[in-house]
């Protein structure tokens, strides 16, 4: 598909290959995986629910323009981003991995001169139905924009905790990276529940092209990644093995995030069984200064429960 089409500047960072409107609210959107992508994190058993996240956000943007005649002008602003997972999501290996979403998206009611619209998505893979996927956004005039963000930056010396000096980057592999530029988490010394946000502007995914705020899926993974340290506590080998755990990812947005000013990731725990099994369930939080820019809830199938894990498992 058209690079502009899901926002990106890189053709390779266009998942998305082929969109039909099926009638009504109704879609059918193809897309293709490579396991080079930076969140398909290469060598894993499964592919990583953010991958599915991203995916759904790219035929969320796509299908605003095509088939609801949204201005190619206007900003999106993520509300919710959500993988609900039955199984692990197959691995993409030598050759990539083709996949369906079933989809609809609809316009819902918003405050004026804003359109909402939501997806949701059943995933269709190698004659399985893996799982589930939802977005919701919305669209915004680029001078009502603005001035949103003019309103909702902080004032210069806004109070807040400032990140400690002595933060060490989380090694890569615990967090199923293969460089350190994919790590987005820093250990803060004082707390172990917590993390700072490291954010690499010429990141070539994260930044694929220039942002006035941190973007949505920067948060997403970066609340993936808490979570596979919070699990591996430090001693798993690989966090892309733990990726593979994961069964639901909800993330909801609150507030736009400052590219220059801290932020902490805290993590914890929410419970334990949930119905389907043994399972492990975590609150997270994304925060600058005194406002919050994004909350998740991640279900986990516990390790050595006993049973063969059948979501994306951490």
């Amino acid at each position: 598909m058209p690079r502009a089409s899901v926002h990106k500047s890189a053709t390779a960072e266009v998942l998305l290959t082929d969109a039909v409107h099926l009638g009504d609210d109704r879609f059918a959107v193809a897309a293709v995986w490579h396991r080079d992508h930076f969140l398909g994190h290469h060598g894993a058993p499964a592919s990583d629910p953010v991958l599915l996240a991203e995916t759904a956000r790219q035929a969320a943007i796509h299908l605003s323009h095509r088939f609801h005649d949204i201005p190619e002008d206007r900003p999106f602003v993520l509300d919710e981003v959500a993988v609900e997972l039955d199984e692990a999501l197959p691995p993409a290996d030598a050759e990539p991995l083709a996949l369906g979403l079933d989809i609809r998206c609809r316009r819902t009611a918003g405050p004026s001169r804003r359109t909402g619209l939501e997806l949701d998505a059943v995933v269709r893979t190698a004659h399985r139905r893996p799982g589930r996927a939802r977005v919701r956004w919305e669209v915004i005039e680029p001078r009502r924009y603005a001035v949103l963000r003019k309103r909702g930056a902080p004032e210069p010396g806004t109070p807040g905790e400032p990140e400690p000096a002595a933060t060490v980057p989380v090694p890569a592999h615990l967090v199923g990276g293969r460089q350190e530029h994919d790590v987005l988490l820093a250990a803060d010394p004082a707390r172990p529940d917590r993390w700072w946000l490291r954010l690499d502007l010429g990141h070539p995914v994260l930044f694929d092209h220039p942002s006035d705020h941190i973007p949505g899926m920067a948060l997403v993974e970066a609340f993936r990644q808490a979570v596979l340290v919070t699990v591996g506590d430090g001693h798993r080998a690989d966090g892309s093995e733990a990726a593979r755990q994961v069964r639901i990812l909800i993330t909801r947005f609150t507030s736009f995030g400052e590219l220059n000013l801290p932020v902490s990731i805290t993590v914890e725990s929410a419970g334990g069984d949930h119905g389907a099994g043994p399972e492990t369930a975590f609150t997270l939080r994304a925060v600058q200064g005194e406002r919050e820019l994004a909350s998740a809830r991640v279900v986990c199938a516990t390790p050595h429960s006993g049973r063969r894990p059948e979501g994306a498992a951490c």
